[in-house]
């Protein structure tokens, strides 16, 4: 049983009262309602009490860090590979991927950098962008326009190995600002969707290279 500091210090204080157990186990009981500690119990804390002058918990020293070398194995499997997952790492290391994940933020001080995609913007799309928000602005403000709206997206599943960006990660203590090159128009299937206020079509396999109004 877990007690509270204030009871450990009723019994010591008593005990050195009475300098009875049975005494203090029974004022105890009256106190607090409830089975007292046992002789050897509040012996010991009599005992903390006269060596320490205190009743506070021993401060625990908590979870062991890891080793020098393990760290130094962490380390070396991503100066290796930097793109590699924490999962495939911590299979090779026999590791759970939470351990892998603390060494390498909380000992190594490495962050995984996640892959951008951008796009080019020319001088002339600003002003076409500004348009067409002017004009679907207006367009919203007629009666039984939204009704008509239909939103749509793709989504390509390569089978050439090209990475998804949201799974990637490259480790380093510096964003290496890397690029990664991949082949155009290679073997892909996309997969087509869209939903209206009142309707859900598709989705649609696609196993042309591109989504086209016309396919």
């Amino acid at each position: 049983m877990a007690w509270t500091r204030n009871k450990k210090e009723f019994c010591v204080l008593e005990f050195a009262k009475t300098e009875s157990i049975v005494t203090v186990q029974r004022m105890f009981r009256t106190m607090y309602h409830t089975e007292p500690p046992t002789d050897k119990t509040i012996r010991e804390w009599n005992m903390k009490f006269q060596q320490s002058g205190c009743l506070c918990a021993a401060k625990r020293t908590g979870r062991p860090g890891p080793s020098a070398e393990t760290v130094e194995r962490v380390g070396e499997t991503f100066v290796r590979s930097p793109q590699k997952s924490t999962h495939r790492a911590s299979r090779e290391l026999q590791r759970p991927p939470s351990s892998v994940w603390r060494f390498m933020r909380e000992h190594l001080h490495v962050t995984g950098y996640q892959l951008q995609l951008f796009q080019a913007l020319n001088p002339q799309d600003h002003n076409l962008r500004l348009h067409f928000c002017v004009d679907f602005q207006q367009q919203l403000e007629e009666d039984g326009f939204a009704e008509k709206l239909v939103f749509s997206d793709e989504a390509t599943f390569h089978v050439c190995g090209k990475v998804n960006r949201h799974n990637v990660r490259i480790w380093g203590t510096e964003n290496p600002h890397a690029k990664m090159d991949h082949v155009h128009d290679s073997s892909k299937v996309n997969v087509f969707c869209a939903i209206s206020s009142c309707k859900v079509y598709g989705p649609f396999l696609f196993a042309e290279t591109t989504v086209t109004g016309i396919n």
